[in-house]
């Protein structure tokens, strides 16, 4: 009887935490200000629960700096347009986003110009 109530008391304890699992914030991101840069796509991630793009930038000497540009879940970048093949490693993009507060090569997207030419941005009436 003891091991029922100790497993009922577990799998209460265990219901009970589910609601404070952790959440990635945006709240180290500058939503105060943007910066743009152009690239080299190394690698794309189109996942949930948050998809990233890693960049290589060009500096002002020529040496390549490495962004990681964060964005939203892939359900969400699909329901706004984004399709599977839009980004690949090789290509050439430009991206505007908001700084991390301590690491600005890491940004959150709110703008982006495909190699194709393509432009989404996170305000939808922007996107074309």
């Amino acid at each position: 009887m003891r091991s029922v109530i100790l497993t009922g008391v577990a799998m209460l304890a265990l219901v009970i935490a589910l609601p404070a699992l952790p959440h990635h914030s945006t709240a180290n991101f500058d939503f105060t200000k943007s910066t743009t840069v152009s690239g080299t796509v190394q690698y794309f991630s189109f996942t949930n629960p948050h998809s990233f793009i890693d960049l290589q930038v060009p500096d002002a000497q020529g040496a390549q700096q490495a962004y990681k540009i964060f964005t939203v879940a892939r359900v969400v970048m699909m329901r706004s347009g984004w399709a599977v093949d839009d980004l690949k490693a090789g290509d050439k993009i430009t991206i505007t986003g908001n700084p991390d507060r301590n690491t600005p090569e890491f940004m959150y997207l709110t703008k982006i110009v495909f190699a194709s030419g393509k432009v989404w941005d996170r305000d939808p009436a922007l996107q074309r």
